[in-house]
């Protein structure tokens, strides 16, 4: 299961940029990461800790594509159409598997 992997490397990344607890977190997950796996995860590492209280969001990460036609830049999933012609995707940058979007201190 990379769920566990991609939740513990955030919450390292979270503990080397916050020092305290926190109220909130909002973490972005790319694309073939579970949710309710990443939600299980982050439970069973925070669980009597620092991070046990806080507020986790999970929202999904998308890739930058653009497209085949006429060169629109857009947000997506891989091989999804163009939202302005219809035309296919390319993708020019990955979504992460997991970010770390933004934090509240509690």
């Amino acid at each position: 299961m990379h769920e566990k992997e991609l939740v513990a490397s955030a919450i390292a990344t979270l503990r080397r940029l916050c020092d305290a607890p926190l109220a909130s977190v909002e973490i972005a997950l790319g694309p073939g990461v579970d949710s309710h796996e990443a939600e299980l995860a982050w439970k069973e590492f925070t669980d009597g800790t620092a991070f046990g209280d806080t507020r986790v969001t999970w929202e999904r990460a998308y890739d930058r594509l653009v497209c085949d036609f006429a060169g629109h830049e857009y947000t997506g999933e891989a091989m999804e159409a163009c939202p302005y012609c219809g035309a296919d995707g390319v993708v020019i940058e990955p979504a992460p598997p997991i970010a770390v979007v933004r934090w509240e201190q509690a």
